[in-house]
């Protein structure tokens, strides 16, 4: 009897596994949304929608940051919502590029909790990027050409600490940035990038600036960054069509040469990037085409290789950031921003190194709180 029991108790137990396993943070407790910077110049403004579990968009709430944003199209690639999941409290930190700010959201009540300067001659007309690492907060000044650091407080705000001067090896602004534990990688808009060592809080730059080789050999600049869960690689999308992906091993703590991947498809650029929580797809939104694009990506090796390729999308539009619905395997659903109201729906399989990406019927949803929308994130986010 006693035997009978523990064959059902691991029966039932390994069917929660495959449940959970199937349906991902679909079926974890709490909301779950995507969450937009409107990036609007007169009143700048998130919205939040419910993801419901067949990846489609339910608009519900819109939360006011205190600030302004900058209409018109910036750079695609640079994040400008960043989103922080503790143990002790969940936000959403929203740039204010017009007013040269960041303001917090608490996603528990969907309410702001204030804007937050940084020094007085920081400005952002070309955007402001954000990411944090659980600790601390950076934020990349394109204008003054500088990364401030904030401490993330209780409550969903923050405390400004200073800023570090920042450009590329030819005087660039930050395009995009990502930061994994101790290391802030960042690409510019000279097509240069460089790392910052972050392990104390403050940047304190790695002096690895350099051209990345696809700007070398074929002037692609890089643009959109990320990092593999492990801290291993650093990985950056570039302006080139066909389009391609550079990779760095960064596990020395900097920036090696970077080695090219290229001719990932058929379409035209791969600006904003974003991994796969599983790591087994590299998303590459294809601005200039209309498209996105799902490299093969392998995490032991960091190589790239060809996958998917969608259709142009409904939207007709150019194609912008990107953030994946669910915190396991492929992300089952992607959404792109399209710099005008939309956001992009894509539902995603893949199986035994193939893939492909079928725009759903429900895309795109559409913000009407936004004059152009580049950049999104979503709740509760990737796991790295």
């Amino acid at each position: 009897m006693k035997a009978r029991l523990r064959l059902l108790c691991a029966i039932l137990a390994a069917l929660a596994i495959a449940t959970l396993c199937a349906t991902g943070s679909y079926a974890a407790a709490g909301p779950h949304y995507l969450i937009t910077n409107n990036d609007h110049s007169q009143s700048n403004s998130a919205t939040f929608y419910t993801i419901i579990n067949n990846g489609s968009l339910r608009q519900v709430a819109v939360v006011s940051t205190g600030g302004t944003g900058v209409d018109g199209i910036g750079d695609v690639a640079t994040k400008r919502v960043s989103v922080l999941s503790s143990s002790t409290q969940n936000c959403a930190f929203i740039s204010d590029a017009g007013s040269a700010d960041i303001a917090g959201i608490s996603i528990a009540t969907l309410t702001a909790t204030g804007t937050f300067k940084a020094a007085s001659t920081d400005s952002g007309p070309q955007g402001v990027g954000v990411v944090n690492n659980g600790t601390f907060l950076y934020a990349s000044f394109t204008g003054s050409k500088t990364i401030a650091t904030y401490q993330i407080l209780s409550g969903c705000k923050l405390k400004f600490i200073r800023d570090i001067a920042a450009s590329g090896l030819n005087g660039g602004a930050v395009l995009d940035m990502a930061a994994h534990g101790g290391i802030l990688v960042a690409s510019f808009f000279d097509g240069s990038i460089g790392s910052f060592d972050i392990a104390h809080g403050v940047p304190v730059p790695n002096h690895d600036h350099q051209l990345s080789t696809g700007n070398t050999q074929n002037g692609s600049f890089p643009a959109g960054v990320d990092i593999t869960s492990d801290g291993h690689y650093a990985i950056f999308g570039g302006t080139a069509s066909p389009p391609l992906a550079e990779v760095s091993d960064i596990s020395s703590g900097k920036l090696e040469p970077t080695v090219v991947y290229s001719n990932l498809g058929t379409a035209s650029g791969s600006e904003a990037i974003w991994l796969s929580p599983d790591e087994t797809l590299l998303y590459l939104s294809n601005f200039s085409s209309s498209q996105v694009t799902a490299a093969l990506f392998d995490r032991t090796t960091g190589t790239v290789s060809n996958g998917c390729t969608s259709s142009p999308l409904k939207g007709n539009s150019f194609e912008a950031g990107l953030a994946t619905a669910n915190q396991l395997g492929t992300g089952s659903t992607l959404y792109v921003a399209e710099p005008d109201i939309n956001i992009g729906i894509v539902n995603v399989t893949e199986s035994s190194g193939s893939c492909s990406l079928v725009e759903a019927q429900s895309s795109p949803a559409t913000d009407s709180d936004t004059i152009t929308i580049e950049s999104i994130s979503a709740f509760p986010p990737r796991p790295f």
